[in-house]
């Protein structure tokens, strides 16, 4: 767990429910259907394919739009 979070969790989160939520729709392949099926998942693979979601071109994004790197921005998310 993060030492700084954005937000407090939820109550959902703090008791389980999401995760076991996540865990069924992963063991029945809803989410991997719905890849096929919603047109903003369609354009999230696509872009994964190109390479837009890329550490490199995620720097380049952000600072073209004038947000540098923070100190906090260093690390990864886990």
């Amino acid at each position: 767990m993060k030492l700084f979070r954005y937000r407090k969790p939820s109550m959902n989160t703090i008791l389980g429910i999401t995760r076991v939520k996540r865990s069924i729709r992963k063991a029945t392949g809803v989410s991997t259907i719905e890849r096929y099926t919603k047109p903003s998942r369609i354009k999230q693979s696509i872009k994964q394919k190109v390479g837009l979601y890329s550490p490199t071109m995620t720097v380049v994004r952000q600072t073209s739009k004038g947000k540098l790197p923070s100190f906090f921005g260093l690390f990864g998310k886990k």
